[in-house]
């Protein structure tokens, strides 16, 4: 017997606004570290649907990734129904895969068309409650307790990102902390037998310490 997770769900979901985007969506040719903006020199902006691949969402203004992302999964829906200007946002492709683009007009007008609002509601929601998630463990919440986060995120990731990021860029592309405070925690945290690192990768966690 299959049970459905709440990932299944949130997968079906998004296969509803798939086949309903990209049919009017352009392919486009993606190489590693490739960069693509949410609004190009014309002030249009685009929604984006990953078919398969990892990619990287990044705040240019902040100077911070977000989040990675593995397919499947879509870009800039929050943006265009956002009332505010939001920061200056790309996605960074990081491992081979199939992306599909449309501008963010004609994105809404198919949805309402096609009646897709109910799956496009799941999958903000999902997104409102990682960057919730995120927001709370970076903010107000020691360095220690930043870094364990980020560890633990990092530990779920595909192994692509795993084994082409050193931990030290993974954790300072993703928070504030400076990089003499990272090496000194994490370093303490391999001497502890906590964290198993090779050439500045992560092989294992073993546990984290609730403090340090």
């Amino acid at each position: 017997m299959h049970f459905e997770t709440k990932r299944d769900i949130l997968n079906a979901h998004i296969k509803i606004i798939f086949d309903s985007l990209i049919p009017y969506s352009t392919k486009l040719s993606v190489m590693d570290g490739s960069d693509f903006f949410y609004i190009d020199e014309q002030n249009i902006s685009f929604v984006y649907l990953v078919k398969s691949g990892h990619f990287l969402v990044k705040d240019l203004s902040a100077g911070m990734s977000i989040k990675t992302v593995s397919a499947p999964y879509i870009f800039g829906m929050a943006q265009v129904l956002y009332p505010e200007k939001m920061g200056l946002l790309a996605i960074e492709h990081i491992s081979d895969g199939v992306i599909y683009r449309l501008e963010s007009q004609r994105a809404i007008e198919i949805i309402s068309k096609k009646q897709c609002w109910s799956s496009l509601a799941h999958f903000l929601a999902f997104q409102v409650g990682f960057l919730s998630s995120r927001y709370y463990d970076i903010s107000h919440r020691s360095s220690y307790l930043v870094i364990k986060s980020l560890l633990l995120e990092m530990n779920n990731e595909p192994d692509e990102i795993i084994q082409n990021y050193s931990i030290e860029k993974y954790i300072s592309e993703r928070c504030y902390l400076g990089r003499s405070g990272i090496m000194k925690i994490l370093s303490d945290l391999r001497k502890g037998g906590y964290i198993e690192i090779k050439r500045g990768r992560l092989i294992k966690i073993n546990k984290l310490p609730e403090k340090y």
